[in-house]
């Protein structure tokens, strides 16, 4: 009796987890779908954060990054690790919204948890001047909303099949 127990539970717990992975396939395939269909900032503001930040990676993997998620980012979101020399972050703000020094510090402290020594800020705003120049100096790339904007154009003509995932 143990013995069908212990199997239905197995089986079950296999089950769930095909589920969630067909899930999260189609999940990923939808995000592919928004990528091609962005036009303009306000249609990456619309976004959850979550979506908003595979937008994002989908964007680096159709650049052929090999990317992965990192765990929970400090403010909720999550890291984006590219080809494990590059952690960024997605930052999704108001177009107006300059990104404080801060932020900076805090991904320069997950940097160095994930013992990466490369970032990235990604934002729909921009960037404060005394940001700026605390990211040249700790070797951090500042992309601003029309630059994201740009990246998303360039992909966006890419056939997603045709690249090559890890």
């Amino acid at each position: 009796m143990l013995m069908m127990y212990l199997f239905l539970f197995l089986t079950a717990w296999v089950l769930l987890e095909i589920i969630s992975r067909i899930l999260h396939v189609v999940y990923l395939v939808r995000i592919s779908m928004l990528v091609d269909s962005i036009g303009n900032k306000q249609d990456l503001l619309f976004l959850s954060l979550q979506d908003y930040e595979y937008v994002i990676a989908e964007v680096f993997r159709r650049s052929g990054y090999k990317v992965r998620m990192s765990k929970k980012f400090a403010d909720g979101g999550n890291g984006i690790i590219l080809n494990d020399l590059h952690y960024v972050v997605a930052r999704k703000e108001a177009y107006h919204h300059l990104i404080e020094v801060e932020q900076a510090r805090k991904l320069t402290k997950h940097m160095q948890d994930n013992e990466i020594y490369r970032g990235m800020i990604i934002t729909l705003g921009d960037f404060k001047p005394s940001t700026r120049n605390y990211c040249h100096i700790n070797v951090i790339t500042c992309i601003d909303g029309n630059q994201l904007l740009q990246m998303l154009k360039k992909v966006q003509s890419l056939n997603p099949i045709s690249i090559k995932f890890p």
